[in-house]
């Protein structure tokens, strides 16, 4: 269960990529705390359940207000 990565670990074994190929897109602080565990890239989204300011305690790598917002993050990578 999350904030557990091992899920994500599983899914990279799986896909055979690596931690710098993951974006984690989430709209919760334990969405947040599962990327820094996992050590993969953090992207909050605003429109979930939680509070901007949730996101924001995590410190992730994004935080996004609209779904193509992401769009460029993910050609950055």
């Amino acid at each position: 269960m999350k904030p557990d990565p091992a899920i994500v670990e599983d899914i990279l074994s799986i896909a055979q990529v690596s931690r710098e190929e993951v974006l984690y897109v989430g709209d919760s602080g334990v969405d947040m705390q599962t990327a820094i565990n996992a050590r993969v890239t953090a992207c909050g989204v605003t429109w979930g359940f939680r509070p901007r300011t949730e996101l924001e305690e995590f410190h992730p790598d994004y935080i996004v207000d609209k779904a193509e917002d992401i769009y460029p993050i993910i050609h950055i990578k």
